[in-house]
């Protein structure tokens, strides 16, 4: 990661308190990051003062240190402009932007001293070589074995560091992403609007770096035309408009476009290694349908298909990370693994079973990816999941009587519907025997709104009255948190054959029974209301 000690501790810091949303001591926050308290308090009065509009972390000196809630957005606007301020990424986008320049020329622009010019350099080059990247210097510029290597670290780059609405280069943005979205219905390619603008900045930077001579292999030339070549080259209308700026067009311009922008249908050796490829996909979209009981129809099939070719293929090209400091997948991912435990299981299994038809890493490589495919392209998919989330057992204990019990429970039945079991104690909570109280310790969650005398289990919620926001994220926390756990405990019995029997490996969801006279039962209650 090209960023210096400070920087990197920031950057672990908000990604630390917005993954574990709680207060945090100083001591231990600083302990975390390996720094003192007096760094730590540093760091967050940059962070509070040059990120204020994306985040903001609260510090006190009884509770120590609490990021407030940030939505994902945000955290990748946060690496944007750590990007954009970065000398040694500005750098490599100067270089980028304008090769072949000798360093008197980059330290004058830079406005740096020599000796912290070649820091920067050194410090750049190791990290680029990580990336399978040549920094060579006299001349700067960049390199790889393949040309296309370059390309895809600068789409990933400019991607991050710009996302999907600003836009870096002369060239207007709608005229690429027109020509792409004409070229990939043509070519019958399923994208979305984001997959369309990271091809759209594949397509720009093909562009610059083709007219600055950097062109693919002389392999790849000799090569016939093809019909995707031919098909570029119809789109006439659009490429004269490239030609208009400063980057103008190689005369096989096309060549290079459908190598790069399209490459993942030409990096395969033969026909018979692409049908293996497909199948194995195919065979594994087959055992998730299985595994969760839910059809999968034709055109999400076919997109899901394409797109975990794609990751094959670029992998297969490119066997290095794609992300520069920011991998918006392993995020997504996490998440996805912490609310659905069971399906991220059942991801990584079937994953690891193609790796020997494939051989191929899916699951080092692509699991997270492969995560937030099915999960985006399967209509319907998180309603199946969330159906299938294990069911809890809430009681509601009022100080406020029956009727008000009541209402808290129709609060909690809103979100979470029939899939959870909510009873209700129907005696005063101000005489609750050892008797009555062993029973509580039966549920998932004892909800109340007032503390119950000589019950502390961790399973009580004490909440206000009439539901906060603050109630609602620490009662969902808990909720997620005790699903998971239960969900970790039943893989934990699960064998590898459970998981190709060719049935759904969910846990059966049986009725909880009646536990006790002294709970008024939901299921009876709304009997006796019908």
């Amino acid at each position: 990661m090209l960023l210096n000690t400070a920087m990197k501790r920031r950057l672990y810091l908000i990604e630390f308190l917005t993954k574990h949303q709680r207060w945090w001591s100083l001591e231990e926050a600083a302990a975390t990051l390996e720094c003192s308290t007096k760094t730590l308090i540093t760091d967050v009065n940059y962070i509070n003062d040059e990120l204020e509009e994306y985040l903001h972390i609260d510090i006190s000196k009884m509770k120590g240190i609490k990021a407030q809630p940030v939505q994902s957005n945000k955290i990748n606007n946060i690496y944007q402009k750590i990007l954009q301020d970065s000398n040694e990424f500005q750098f490599i986008e100067a270089v980028f932007l304008n090769p072949n320049r000798d360093a008197e020329y980059w330290i004058n622009k830079l406005f740096l001293s020599e000796a912290t010019f070649y820091r920067m350099v050194n410090s750049t080059a190791k990290a680029l070589k990580r990336r399978g990247l040549v920094l060579e210097r006299k001349p700067f510029r960049i390199t790889a074995p393949d040309e296309r290597w370059v390309r895809f670290f600068y789409q990933s780059y400019f991607l991050e560091a710009y996302g999907t609405t600003e836009w870096p280069f002369d060239l207007e943005r709608q005229q690429l992403v027109c020509f792409v979205m004409r070229t990939s219905t043509d070519f019958d390619i399923l994208w979305d609007d984001h997959e369309i603008i990271e091809h759209a900045y594949l397509l720009m930077v093909t562009i610059i770096r083709a007219s600055q001579g950097f062109m693919l292999s002389e392999e790849i030339y000799a090569e016939p035309d093809d019909f995707l070549d031919r098909l570029i080259k119809s789109n006439r209308s659009y490429s004269e408009k490239f030609a208009v700026t400063n980057y103008k067009l190689v005369p096989m311009w096309h060549r290079e476009t459908s190598r790069t922008v399209f490459h993942e249908y030409y990096n395969w050796a033969n026909r018979q290694q692409e049908f293996r490829i497909q199948t194995a996909i195919e065979q594994f979209l087959q055992r998730v349908c299985q595994a969760v009981d839910f059809p999968l129809n034709e055109r999400d099939e076919k997109k899901i298909v394409q797109q975990m070719m794609g990751l094959y293929s670029t992998y297969s090209l490119y066997p290095y990370d794609r992300e520069i400091l920011h991998n918006q997948s392993q995020e997504y991912a996490r998440n996805i693994q912490r609310i659905y435990p069971i399906f991220s299981k059942i991801v990584s299994v079937h994953l690891r079973e193609i790796e020997k038809d494939c051989n191929f890493p899916w699951v080092q490589k692509t699991e997270a990816d492969v995560r937030c495919i099915l999960l985006k392209e399967w209509a319907n998919l998180p309603l199946q999941l969330e159906s299938l989330r294990r069911s809890l057992s809430i009681l509601v204990v009022s100080h406020r009587g029956v009727r008000h019990a009541k209402m808290l429970r129709s609060l909690l039945k809103a979100p979470y519907g029939d899939r959870f079991k909510i009873d209700l104690y129907k005696e005063s909570p101000l005489f609750v025997s050892t008797a009555e109280l062993e029973h509580f310790e039966d549920y998932d969650l004892v909800v109340t709104n007032d503390p119950i005398h000589n019950y502390q289990n961790e399973n009580l919620m004490i909440v206000d009255d009439y539901l906060s926001e603050a109630d609602w994220e620490v009662l969902n926390r808990r909720i997620i948190a005790i699903q998971k756990e239960a969900s970790d405990r039943y893989l934990t019995q699960l064998d590898a054959k459970d998981f190709h029997s060719g049935r759904s490996v969910y846990p059966s969801r049986q009725p909880n029974e009646r536990i006790a006279t002294f709970i008024m039962d939901e299921a009876l209650d709304n009997k006796k209301q019908q």
